[in-house]
């Protein structure tokens, strides 16, 4: 199975994606951060459960 995961927001750097992570306190929970191939920007993608039950999904990607 593939899917593709469709940004909320970009960052120009690995690190700003980074530094959003840490502003919304979740540096913490299962991520990475991810390269949008058509772009050349940023974002991070958090995994699992508990990033849905701490409301992760109202601010980043979020896969199972």
């Amino acid at each position: 199975m593939q899917f593709d995961i469709v940004p909320f927001k970009t960052y120009a750097t690995k690190e700003n994606a980074v530094k959003a992570v840490e502003k919304a306190g979740f540096q913490d929970t299962r991520h990475f951060i991810m390269c949008h191939e058509d772009s050349r920007r940023f974002f991070p993608v958090f995994i699992g459960q508990e990033a849905v039950q701490r409301g992760i999904h109202f601010h980043f990607n979020v896969v199972g």
